[in-house]
């Protein structure tokens, strides 16, 4: 086991403080590389280190921040990446801390599907980086400040690709808890990190000490790995035009003492500390014990990118079947099509069904399942918040789906075939992907319990020795048909409890196949699945639409004492009598539902309870339907609908509801992402029936990045929304002049400017003054992660802090001018 490794299991380490605080002493220009530094500026790179490691730093972490190639192309230097990084290392170890840190962060660029950036195209990016900070031998490879879940694990598979060091990832979260490109709470990234083979995970930045505690104690409670904590000298405020950050060494040492506490045992500190904060730490935390071990709940916890499910513990977990072609044309057809229309309705149904994971599977005649299965996943991962099941037996699919998922998948399925646990097991052990065992072998089905059991150990010991533990396993007794076999469903319930009593695995079950031939299925389905609970099933693949398995489910969690007070059970039922009056009125009767949405309608998964319904044009918009939602403008405009009646009753209410559901923090960023797709997809379908010279433009917005500053993410998104409701936008790039923005604003109605570092703010005052002068009465908007409202209106600016909001004040701003 590397040194580093060791000495957490017994012994707090701290971590250096905020690199880019102590070369802001030394008024390093904006347009300079700090990664650069490492051959220009030698000395001065070196003496910040070793100021830290006077303070007490255990750890010191590299200058190499910026040292990938994409960030390092944007300086001209993207041919130097491996000399950079390495002298990075050397001057690091020169500083004399005992353990150093090859740092790495983020690309600035975006993965598919919120981005246009490709899973391969960063994971070279990474490897390349870490593999060079690997040739100077660090203990370690440091992956931080990372905001999308989806590229922190990039980075981890990445980096372990090409070094065997053990490699330590942190991710920066906003207010709401939740890391702001992806979503993802601390708990579920995690999980996720820790699948993809990192040696420790935590946080760093965006927060200050006392909002990053409670994220360590929801880290603590799902991992027992070493957790990081860096926390900002407290939440920044701008004064005169700069960031000032409040907290004081002493309380980041007082924090730093209840990190430890908590679960941590790598602490340090992030933007504006200096050496006396790392002094603080290692005064209040060093010499406390760290915690033998951690209570982490037991079973087999699978995740997607805005949440997980436990399906070994706890109350019964649904798996979501109807994301299969087989009997079901419309699916098989769109797959054929290339178009992903129809998974997303399912996804949307069964989530809103109670679905807790989705059961992905796309085999069919002509579907080619390499190329259609990670389309699927990216197509899913964007509008849903459930974790998904790949149903899929070929490698070569499984592979290429679980290189692009930005969570932790289970396989469905593996079995007692050689053939097959040597295919599938080394690419579960790569991407960390949980296996659902299937007891069948190249005999076929035994007959008996025991013969089951026999397949099942035997294919869990291969497990094993892929390195997978039980928390990685999932059986599926299987479920043979009730009809051709009347003791079938006995041994199968035989199976399921020794599993979960001698062996202690989770369980899965097909539930719907131990009816088939038979009348009645839905309720045969539901007394199986009442029974298979009792005999401990811990999760089920079911249509989660069917009211009978539903009914069965909750009232075998309630009366197993896996439903707390009976809240779910509740609630289901009383929903279940609001839908039966519902349908009462409609029809003059009340028939006893069998679907969980009211027919004719669709209301959005993510949508929140006793909201409104919507038409199929909405909810595809909503849910990110950029294939379906066009066809549905064709139906409505050929239904009578005028196209200017389309976008203003219809899409517009849409994607203004989601944009306020975002700002009450219900749905997150990547919702938001793909529904801007689909609504500009829908726009552009709507003028397109326009006559010949009549499409109108809602307003000409010029958009930039403001001079000395390289950062493009936040201005994307909120040209992304802005496209997507009819603005005409000319994006500037990044780093631009303020004479080229007012060349710009000749033909504009409204100019935005971004900005994230606070270096950069006086390129932002002088480029709205310049406005201001040569163009009076033309509104102005900044924002950016170092932008305030009050720091705004002191120089004459208007503000928005998120992209919702830069499309609500850009549209008030062209229709007041529009008024006058």
């Amino acid at each position: 086991m590397p040194d580093i490794l060791m000495r957490l299991e017994s012994q707090v380490l701290v971590i250096d403080g905020a690199f880019g605080t102590m070369l802001q002493r030394h008024e390093i220009p904006a347009e300079q590389c700090p990664t650069e530094l490492n051959v220009t500026a030698p000395e001065m790179v070196a003496e910040i280190h070793r100021s830290y490691y006077l303070a007490g730093a255990d750890c010191a972490t590299t200058n190499t921040f910026g040292g990938n190639r994409a960030k390092l192309a944007e300086y001209g230097l993207e041919d130097r990446v491996e000399e950079l990084n390495r002298a990075g290392v050397r001057l690091a170890r020169a500083g004399q801390s005992p353990h150093i840190l090859g740092d790495i962060g983020p690309t600035g660029r975006v993965l598919e599907p919120l981005g246009d950036a490709t899973f391969d195209e960063l994971f070279a990016i990474f490897a390349e980086q870490a593999s060079a900070l690997a040739k100077e031998s660090p203990d370690a490879i440091f992956i931080e400040t990372m905001t999308d879940i989806a590229e922190a694990r990039c980075a981890v598979l990445a980096a372990r690709s090409v070094t065997q060091l053990p490699v330590l990832v942190t991710c920066t979260f906003g207010l709401s808890g939740r890391m702001d490109l992806s979503g993802t709470d601390a708990a579920t990234a995690a999980i996720i990190l820790e699948a993809a083979g990192a040696s420790a995970v935590g946080m760093n930045c965006g927060l200050g000490p006392e909002q990053m505690l409670p994220l360590v104690e929801q880290m603590a409670a799902v991992t027992a790995l070493p957790i990081i904590v860096q926390p900002n000298a407290g939440l920044p405020r701008l004064e005169e035009g700069k960031t000032v950050f409040p907290g004081t060494a002493d309380e980041m040492g007082e924090y730093a003492a209840r990190f430890v506490d908590a679960g941590a045992s790598l602490v340090g500190s992030c933007c504006g500390s200096t050496p006396a904060y790392t002094g603080a730490i290692m005064d209040f935390a060093r010499d406390k014990p760290v915690p033998e071990s951690r209570a982490v709940a037991a079973g087999v916890v699978i995740a997607g990118p805005r949440g997980h499910v436990n399906l070994g513990e706890g109350p019964l977990a649904l798996i979501g079947e109807r994301i299969n072609p087989t009997g079901k044309p419309a699916l098989r057809d769109s797959l054929l099509e290339g178009s992903m229309a129809v998974i997303r309705s399912f996804a949307v149904e069964q989530q809103h069904a109670g679905a807790h994971a989705l059961d992905v599977n796309v085999g069919a005649p002509g579907v080619d399942a390499a190329v259609v299965l990670p389309q699927a996943v990216k197509a899913l991962v964007g509008m849903s918040d459930l974790p998904l099941v790949l149903d899929c037996t070929d490698p070569v699919a499984l592979d290429a789906a679980l290189r692009v998922y930005p969570g932790r998948a289970l396989i469905n399925s593996v079995n007692g075939s050689s053939e097959s646990y040597e295919a599938i097991l080394p690419i579960a052990e790569t991407y960390g992907a949980a296996i659902l065992i299937l007891a069948l072998d190249d005999d076929g089905i035994p007959d008996t319990a025991d013969g089951r059991l026999e397949i099942i150990e035997r294919v869990r010991g291969e497990a094993h020795r892929h390195g997978l533990t039980d928390r990685d396993l999932v059986v599926d007794s299987l479920v043979l048909t009730a009809a051709t076999d009347p003791h079938a469903a006995r041994v199968t319930l035989e199976c399921v409890r020794r599993v979960t009593d001698d062996l202690g695995l989770a369980t899965a079950l097909g539930v719907s196949n131990v009816s088939h031939g038979l009348p009645g299925r839905p309720q045969l389905n539901a007394a199986f699945i009442a029974m298979a609970r009792a005999a401990g099933l811990s999760s089920a693949i079911v249509n989660p639409g069917d009211q009978d398995v539903m009914g069965a489910v909750n009232s075998a969690n309630a009366l197993l004492g896996d439903d707390e007070q009976a809240a779910s059970w509740v609630a289901w039922s009383a929903a279940l009598a609001v839908e039966g009056r519902a349908q009462g009125e409609a029809s003059g009767r009340v028939p006893r539902p069998h679907s969980a949405s009211v027919p004719g309608t669709t209301e959005s998964a993510e949508a929140p309870s006793g909201s409104a319904l919507r038409s199929p044009l909405q909810a595809a918009v909503i849910s990110g339907d950029k294939d379906g939602a066009p066809r549905l403008v064709d139906e409505l405009v050929t239904g009578g609908m005028t196209p200017q009646d389309v976008i203003g009753k219809v899409l517009t209410p849409a994607i203004q509801e989601l944009g306020d559901r975002y700002g009450r923090g219900e749905v997150f960023l990547p919702q938001l992402m793909v529904a801007a797709d689909a609504m500009k997809a829908a726009t552009d379908r709507a003028k397109s029936h326009l006559p010949e010279g009549e499409a109108t433009s809602e307003g000409r917005v010029v958009f930039a990045t403001v001079k000395g500053d390289i950062h493009s993410i936040g201005k994307d998104i909120c040209i992304s929304l802005l496209e997507s409701q009819g603005f005409e936008v000319n994006d500037l790039g990044v780093d631009v002049a303020p004479e080229t923005v007012l060349t710009a604003a000749a033909t504009a109605d409204v100019v935005c400017l971004s900005a994230l570092m606070t270096t950069t703010l006086p390129a932002m005052e002088a480029t709205v003054r310049s406005l201001a002068e040569e163009r009076p009465g033309l509104p102005a908007f900044v924002g950016g992660a170092v932008v305030t409202d009050d720091w705004a209106t002191s120089i004459g600016a208007g503000y928005s802090n998120d992209a919702p909001g830069c499309v609500a004040v850009v549209r008030a701003a062209i229709a007041e001018g529009g008024n006058s």
